[in-house]
């Protein structure tokens, strides 16, 4: 659910998505703030990786909980080790399937998706499975690619346009807040369930 390039290993993908230069790309803060989180919230980081978001996110939710959730064991791995070394003891470190997720059915205050959309090979069903999960009005904060050539980042063909991915998410029962520009590579949208 990453969207690892095929051409590197998972290791070097693992230091990539860790790696200073995208934390200056990546304003958590700016995100985390104009997200619609709450301290109190039970949240779902699906598709976490090695646990790039999961820290910020689990740090706000002072009184919430965290389940960081992803496909891959060794991004998994990563992530736990980085819970476990801030001693974030509201986070639980999950394996999912693309559509199947260990959590029970509407009982999320909120969703986060960091770049994971691009990389399901059926966009409508997963978001369609991730709406599932959500509370009645609860949020779900995207992160995606615009669709245009960059220096990294994945294939073109995977990425989606502001207003092809607001269509698809409002076909999935997901009603569109707002979007805003992260960079001039990627762009951030808030979506609420009906």
């Amino acid at each position: 659910m990453t969207g690892k390039p095929d051409e590197i290993t998972t290791e070097a993908f693992i230091q990539r998505l860790l790696s200073p230069d995208r934390a200056r790309r990546l304003d958590t803060f700016g995100i985390l703030t104009f997200s619609e989180i709450s301290f109190r919230d039970v949240v779902a980081d699906i598709g976490c990786g090695p646990g790039f978001f999961t820290i910020p996110l689990a740090k706000n939710l002072r009184s919430g909980k965290l389940y960081a959730l992803d496909l891959d064991d060794q991004m998994l791995d990563a992530c736990r080790d980085r819970v476990d070394e801030v001693r974030m003891g509201n986070v639980e470190v999950l394996k999912c399937g693309e559509y199947e997720f260990p959590i029970e059915p509407g009982s999320l205050n909120g969703v986060f998706l960091g770049f994971v959309i691009q990389a399901s090979a059926d966009k409508p069903k997963f978001l369609n499975a991730v709406r599932e999960l959500l509370k009645p009005r609860g949020w779900c904060t995207v992160l995606e690619w615009y669709r245009k050539e960059t220096e990294g980042g994945p294939s073109l063909e995977r990425r989606l346009d502001p207003e092809e991915l607001r269509a698809m998410a409002q076909e999935a029962g997901l009603e569109y807040r707002s979007r805003r520009e992260l960079n001039n590579d990627q762009y951030m949208m808030t979506l609420r369930n009906r």
